[in-house]
């Protein structure tokens, strides 16, 4: 199977996600950008368009940063 660059970016995020533990800080788009070596700009992108879908909670400010949602978590 092939997957676009974004789609892939998009999967590899969420993954990412999925690894923090409940009590860790919530990680930002930017760090996320930086474990995967890719553009902040990109990230951002795909970001947004996993918050639109329903799988990424994204809060701004401080004490903000990114989290599945109930949707794309595990129940376990």
């Amino acid at each position: 199977m092939r997957l676009t660059k974004f789609t892939d970016l998009a999967l590899r995020s969420v993954m990412r996600l999925a690894v923090v533990r409940d009590g860790d800080d919530p990680l930002t788009t930017r760090e996320v950008a930086d474990a995967m070596g890719v553009p902040y700009t990109h990230a951002a992108k795909a970001v947004t368009r996993l918050q639109h879908l329903g799988v990424v909670e994204a809060r701004r400010g401080r004490g903000g940063g990114l989290a599945l949602t109930g949707a794309g978590r595990d129940a376990s």
